[in-house]
């Protein structure tokens, strides 16, 4: 068996889902949680392959972007989809979430306190237009998918993202997704899985 270390901070972010990946997988993995803010990091941040986190080091070997890295996790392990064109359906809904996070930067870069903009204006500006833009399409397939899952019949690396994107601005904002109930029952759906519960109720509680 391969040796796993994921390096990330201690923060849920773009790490957090992969680690719940891991754990859904059943597969034992080094959980390396970098503190923000921390002196090792611009040292740290030289030796990864884009100058950023998660990174996956596979026996030494370094994989970065945090949808490869999901991705290569879930096609080993049987949660990338059960053919090709659920993988590549998977795949589209990841593109899709980049816009979504690309829209929320400005609420990290306020809690990070690096930006002029507070919390809430970064909400209201940039994150829930973003929403707006990308639930629309995940509640379409949710509606027009039986098993509960954004697609096919077993839970897939982006049925994780997805969750988790939601804890994170349901604690900030419980009234999220009062406009997109699909989208709140298939979260609350994936994290009733038992592996994925008992992970969840072990890990530190994190705003973001």
């Amino acid at each position: 068996m391969p040796h796993y270390k994921l390096i990330y901070f201690a923060v849920r972010g773009k790490g957090e889902f992969i680690r719940q990946l891991f754990t859904l997988a059943g597969i034992e993995f080094e959980d390396f949680r970098q503190p923000l803010g921390s002196d090792e990091w611009p040292a740290m941040k030289r030796e990864t392959p884009y100058g950023y986190l998660p990174v996956l080091e596979v026996d030494g070997k370094q994989l970065g972007q945090a949808n490869a890295i999901a991705k290569f996790i879930a096609n080993e392990h049987g949660l990338n989809g059960s053919n090709a064109w659920e993988a590549a359906l998977i795949d589209s809904v990841g593109i899709h979430y980049d816009s979504l996070f690309e829209a929320c930067r400005p609420f990290y870069k306020s809690w990070l306190k690096i930006s002029d903009q507070t919390m809430e204006e970064a909400f209201k500006l940039s994150v829930e237009p973003g929403r707006d833009e990308f639930f629309p399409a995940i509640c379409k397939f949710l509606r027009g998918n039986e098993s509960g899952y954004i697609i096919g019949e077993k839970p897939s690396w982006i049925d994780l993202l997805v969750a988790d994107h939601c804890t994170t601005f349901l604690r900030y904002n419980p009234n999220y997704l009062d406009k997109y109930p699909e989208a709140k029952a298939h979260m609350e759906r994936i994290h009733s899985i038992p592996a994925i519960k008992k992970w969840i109720e072990a890990q530190p509680q994190t705003e973001i």
